[in-house]
């Protein structure tokens, strides 16, 4: 083997091993990186719709109260309107 076919083999082998490497890299590696990008955003989503929904039940507990707090008035008024109809009589 002279040096022309050396150098030829070992330019073929290095082409060789970057073509593996980039097949590597787009096959492998890029989509792991998409894969980590999109988990990314996801959490950051999911972190979005935790904080509405606590707000959300914040607000129906409020509202829940006040509901409960009305209709204790209005039972109070209905008895003070009975009371009052049979005194009326």
């Amino acid at each position: 083997m002279n040096e022309a076919q050396f150098m030829g083999l070992l330019i073929g082998c290095v082409s060789t091993l970057l073509a593996i490497a980039v097949a590597i890299v787009t096959i492998i590696i890029k989509p792991i990186i998409n894969l980590n990008k999109s988990i990314t955003k996801l959490n950051d989503s999911i972190d979005q719709l935790n904080g509405a929904n606590k707000t959300l039940e914040e607000r129906v507990t409020k509202h829940g109260k006040e509901i409960d707090a009305l209709h204790d008035q209005v039972i109070h008024h209905d008895h003070e309107i009975a009371h009052l109809k049979e005194k009326r009589k």
